[in-house]
Formats: C-alpha cells, structure tokens, sequence
C-alpha cells in the first residue's frame, strides 16, 4: 500500500492534537524525497514523527520529508507499505533496516527491576 499523500517538509508538522489526533501510516523521506523509512502509529502521527526526532538515529539525521494516511489498522496498514516497499526496492528502507531490540519475558522483568532499583 504505498501513500498516495504529497511530500510536506518537516517544519509542517502541526502541533499536538490531544483528543483530536487520529492514527495512521506515515513515511520518511530524505532531502531528495526517497522514502527511509516507514511506521505507524495508533494515536498521533506528527506526535510519532516528533518522539523519532527527538530519539537521534538514522530517522533523526536525514530526515527532511514526512507524509501520512489515516488508518483504521496502522500495524497491518505498515506490513503492507513496508512489504509494497520490499517488493519494489529489493528490501527494507534504510532506516527500517535497524535491528530491532529482542524483548523476551525474562529481558522485560530484568528491566523492571532495574529500574525500581
């Protein structure tokens, strides 16, 4: 499912929405409009975009375009735009390319306990 969405610079985004934001499927682009990344987000897309930002990496350093979609189902909405993606580019977007962290049950508790320490 690729966005039929138009390209908009990052000082668009719009400020926070509280009770009005809607979910959706949003995508990254670098300065020449090539998508790198892809994600979602249940509550509020620019609020999403914005916790990348702030987060450094990949998403931070060479994002210069975003652009996004209402979804009812932003999880299975994503698979698609990432798997449309993988189809017609051979893989994953750069950024989408970061291992992921592995987060068993066991990890989970050692982090919770850490934390309350």
């Amino acid at each position: 499912m690729p966005l039929f969405a138009r390209w908009r610079p990052l000082s668009s985004l719009p400020p926070r929405r509280g009770r009005e934001a809607q979910p959706g499927v949003y995508e990254l682009a670098d300065a020449e409009k090539r998508t790198i990344y892809v994600g979602q987000s249940g509550r509020d897309v620019p609020n999403r975009i914005r916790q990348h930002l702030a987060a450094g990496g990949c998403v931070a350093e060479h994002t210069h375009y975003w652009r996004s979609t209402y979804s009812a189902t932003p999880k299975a909405d994503e698979a698609d735009a990432l798997a449309t993606y993988a189809a017609r580019h051979g893989g994953l977007p750069p950024c989408n390319r970061q291992t992921q962290v592995v987060r068993d049950g066991d990890r989970r508790l050692a982090e919770r306990l850490r934390s309350e320490e």
